[in-house]
């Protein structure tokens, strides 16, 4: 799962996702907190990057993704 991991943040790179908005974590059931803790984490990170860079990721990527999973079906 890490090799697969570390290879899809590398595409998301590539295609112009922010590295800040993808990031693998080893969370167990009964780490509540540090689950939330990360959750808030992640959320100042959105924050920063500000909501019209992430709409602006989304629309650019959206076709990608869309023709990649419909290849799946």
């Amino acid at each position: 799962m890490k090799a697969r991991m570390e290879a899809l943040a590398k595409m998301f790179e590539k295609l112009g996702l922010s590295p800040e908005r993808f990031r693998i974590e080893y969370v167990s059931a009964a780490e509540g907190v540090k689950f939330a803790d990360l959750m808030s984490e992640m959320t100042e990170q959105m924050e920063k990057l500000g909501k019209e860079k992430i709409e602006v990721e989304n629309e650019k990527l959206r076709p990608l993704l869309e023709r990649m999973l419909s290849k799946k079906k």
